[in-house]
């Protein structure tokens, strides 16, 4: 038996596709927001697509670049993830929704998280400390400004139909300002392998005030304006 069954680079092996190491990755939680990036991107071509996840690449401002839908939940974001260090991405950044847990918070504002909570069950699985990029969320910050931005701390919490007004509050105590369902099995599988990661999120769904929000056409349009804003970070590392 192999040391691990499957891997990044046995996938690669199977699929007879030559890997090249690119130094950045954008992460998004849907296809339809890779889709968006990639319309920013020159030269883009497919890398590979495998268990739902797809991935791109392409020239942004002169820096090559990865895009990928790298996962919803956290067990297929892990394995996104791990493709993305394996193409030797060195700055990682995810991009998704959220739900705020936060009275004031509105749909479509922005969540950029400063540390993870961790309800998630893949995590176990990459030990080792959950570290977020204090340089990619000071970009990140000098891109979008102030206006309708929250820095704190994301729980990522997998079970999206078990989230009982206990468990919000629960997260709240904890001091959790937003909630989603991966980021917290990203940041550790980068972490796992030393890389700089960070994540920013909308807002779609308030659990503190009851709003469900992400079919709102303010969340729609921040979502796949920031696809493309989110690349601009290549310029400032």
């Amino acid at each position: 038996m192999r040391k691990l069954h499957l891997s990044p680079s046995l996938l690669f092996k199977l699929y007879k596709i030559e890997r090249e190491k690119i130094d950045y990755a954008f992460s998004f939680d849907y296809k339809s927001l890779a889709l968006t990036a990639l319309k920013f991107l020159k030269n883009s071509s497919k890398i590979i697509n495998f268990a739902g996840l797809n991935f791109y690449q392409g020239i942004y401002k002169d820096k090559k670049v990865i895009v990928a839908n790298g996962g919803t939940y956290a067990p297929d974001t892990a394995m996104g993830t791990e493709i993305l260090c394996f193409l030797g991405a060195k700055y990682l950044i995810r991009m998704g929704s959220c739900g705020g847990l936060k009275k004031e918070q509105q749909s479509g504002d922005l969540v950029l998280a400063d540390s993870s909570l961790d309800y998630t069950g893949v995590t176990k699985f990459y030990p080792g400390r959950l570290n977020i990029s204090l340089r990619l969320n000071e970009k990140i910050e000098e891109i979008s400004g102030s206006a309708g931005l929250y820095k704190g701390r994301v729980c990522s919490y997998d079970a999206i139909f078990r989230e009982t007004e206990e468990i919000a509050e629960k997260m709240i105590k904890k001091g959790s300002i937003a909630v989603d369902m991966a980021l917290s099995a990203f940041l550790k599988v980068a972490g796992f392998y030393k890389r700089e990661a960070a994540g920013l999120l909308v807002i779609s769904d308030n659990l503190k005030t009851g709003e469900i929000g992400f079919k709102e056409k303010v969340v729609y349009e921040k979502l796949n304006q920031w696809a493309g804003n989110i690349l601009e970070v290549v310029d400032l590392i």
